[in-house]
């Protein structure tokens, strides 16, 4: 049975940091046993479209942090943190029962939160891997975007046999709580997460550095990325994606190391219909150059012509 919070809840201990971005939009919804953070930013009107943001491994609302002003203005914002990641809270009981790692899953409760507040988007955008949230979420009826935008879009499959055999596996390890314990502690205590950042093709600052530092921290955030990542199946996806008729509008990285542009090429050509701009950057583009993700958010930008030949 749905539990829907309206208002907002207020957590016991708030874990948000006081300057983390766009705190002051936080607020933290309890649905099916999950506490959400969500952040809803832009103009008040109603009459101005919704904007959905979802990040994708690891990450957390921070990562819009560079595109959100931009946009407020032409949109209603809301950015939500996955579930497990930054500050969205899965019991163990609910993580057991409903999947909460896997794109199904994710794709079914994020579109039962929609729903619960009342959030009808009219375009939906998805960094790495919360572009394939969201076309499961197209394709499962849970949006029905007038377009979907994927930012470095994680939709570059691994093999069918490691999907099928070395996955599972690697997840009965890596899924362990020690696990990601131990890595939180590495996170805190070395520059795993400098390096780790460094391989994407994205320098950051320091502060940004900092805020995956804070996350990486946190033993919940760690364990839902390495989850996520041990349950992922883009094949499975890639399989029902031929019948999807929602523009997809597309933007990659040119120095980007994680989703190499030579094999998002050949994932484009599976996707019906969908366009791909090519700009300068790495895998963490809204973070590096969030300029280049807003020009092509912006309302003028909508009929994605602008999208077409580049690159």
């Amino acid at each position: 049975m749905r539990n829907f919070s309206d208002p907002p809840v207020e957590p016991a201990d708030n874990p948000i940091p006081p300057d983390w971005p766009d705190q002051r939009w936080s607020e933290f919804h309890a649905v099916n046993g999950v506490t959400w953070h969500v952040q809803r930013s832009g103009a008040a009107s109603r009459t101005l479209p919704t904007l959905l943001l979802l990040h994708g491994t690891a990450g957390s609302t921070h990562c819009w942090a560079g595109v959100t002003p931009a946009l407020a203005p032409h949109y209603q914002v809301v950015s939500i943190d996955l579930p497990g990641h930054g500050f969205t809270r899965v019991p163990v009981a609910v993580e057991r029962t409903g999947a909460p790692y896997t794109i199904d899953g994710m794709a079914r409760m994020i579109g039962d939160l929609l729903r619960g507040l009342g959030i009808v988007p009219h375009t939906v955008v998805g960094h790495s891997a919360g572009f394939p949230v969201l076309l499961r979420m197209a394709l499962d009826g849970c949006v029905a975007p007038a377009r979907i935008v994927g930012v470095c879009p994680a939709i570059v499959a691994p093999p069918a046999w490691y999907v099928a055999f070395i996955a599972p596996l690697l997840g009965l390890v890596l899924e362990r709580g020690v696990v990601a314990h131990s890595a939180a502690r590495l996170a805190h205590d070395t520059r795993l997460i400098e390096r780790l950042l460094g391989s994407t093709g994205s320098p950051l600052t320091a502060t940004q550095l900092a805020r995956y530092r804070t996350l990486c921290s946190r033993h919940e955030h760690v364990h839902a990325a390495i989850t996520m990542m041990s349950r992922w199946d883009l094949p499975a996806l890639f399989r029902d994606v031929g019948v999807l008729r929602t523009p997809v509008q597309l933007i990659a990285g040119r120095q980007d190391r994680w989703i190499p542009l030579a094999a998002l090429r050949r994932a484009v050509e599976r996707l019906p219909g969908a366009s791909l701009t090519v700009e300068e950057g790495g895998h963490l583009l809204p973070e590096e150059r969030p300029e280049a993700v807003v020009r092509s958010l912006l309302p003028a930008a909508c009929d994605g012509s602008r999208a077409r030949g580049r690159g």
